[in-house]
C-alpha cells in the first residue's frame, strides 16, 4: 500500500457504459474531503486529440499514439492532484481510471503495456489502495448498452464486451480489486461505491 505520508488513491474503472460518471458525480456531491482525478482519455479526446469515427478511421497506429499520450498524462495528472490534495487537506483521491487501464487497450495486455511504457506493474498497483471495477452494461445487461452519456464513446457492443474483459484482466490481481456487478441497476452500483469510500475514510481516520 501507499506510504503513510502520502494521500491514498483508489481507482474507479470498468468497461464502457458502467456507470462511472454517475458514481463520480455522487462522490463529488457527498464528500468535501475527496478529490476526483478526471479521466485522461476524455480530457484528450474532448481537448483536441483526433477522435476515431469523427476525424479519422480507427487504426492500430492511432491507438498506439493515443495510448502513449494517455500513459504519460495519467502519471503527471495524478501527481498534480496529489499536490492539490495536500494543499486543500483532502483525505482521498478517486481516479477515473488508473495507469493500468491502458493495458486493456494494448495488444499483448498488461505485459506488453508495461514493456512499452516502462511501467512496473507491482509498483503501480501499490500506488492505489483499492480498485473498484464497475461492470459494463455490455456484459451485465447487453440490451441496455448504448452510446448515450459520453459523446466520445465509439465502441460497438462486441468491442465493449471485449474491453470489459480486458479491463478486468488488467486489474484483477490487485489485492484491493473489488468487482461491482451491473445487473442490479445504477443505484445499487452507486451505493456499493459510496460504501467502499466510506469504509476507506473510516480506516484512514482510525
Amino acid at each position: 500500500m501507499q506510504k503513510k505520508n502520502s494521500i491514498e488513491k483508489i481507482v474507479l474503472t470498468g468497461g464502457p457504459c458502467a456507470g462511472k460518471s454517475t458514481c463520480l458525480q455522487a462522490i463529488k456531491e457527498r464528500y468535501d474531503d475527496v478529490l476526483v482525478v478526471p479521466e485522461v482519455a476524455t480530457i484528450l479526446l474532448s481537448g483536441g486529440f483526433p477522435v476515431p469515427g469523427r476525424d479519422l478511421p480507427w487504426s492500430a497506429d492511432w491507438q498506439s499514439a493515443f495510448q502513449a499520450a494517455v500513459a504519460k498524462t495519467q502519471q503527471s495528472l495524478e501527481q498534480a492532484y496529489e499536490l492539490v490534495a495536500q494543499n486543500c487537506g483532502a483525505r482521498l483521491l478517486v481516479c477515473d481510471r488508473g495507469l493500468l487501464d491502458g493495458a486493456a487497450y494494448t495488444p499483448g495486455g498488461t505485459a506488453e503495456f508495461c514493456r512499452l511504457y516502462q511501467v512496473d506493474q507491482a509498483q503501480t498497483q501499490q500506488q492505489y489502495a483499492k480498485v473498484l471495477h464497475l461492470e459494463s452494461l455490455a456484459t451485465a445487461r447487453p440490451e441496455l448498452y448504448g452510446k448515450t452519456g459520453n459523446q466520445n464513446r465509439f465502441e460497438s457492443l462486441d468491442e465493449a464486451q471485449a474491453l470489459e474483459g480486458r479491463t478486468r484482466a488488467a486489474w484483477s490481481d490487485h489485492p484491493g480489486w473489488t468487482f461491482i456487478p451491473g445487473n442490479a441497476g445504477i443505484e445499487a452500483v452507486k451505493s456499493q461505491v459510496l460504501a467502499a469510500i466510506d469504509s476507506l475514510l473510516v480506516s484512514a481516520a482510525a
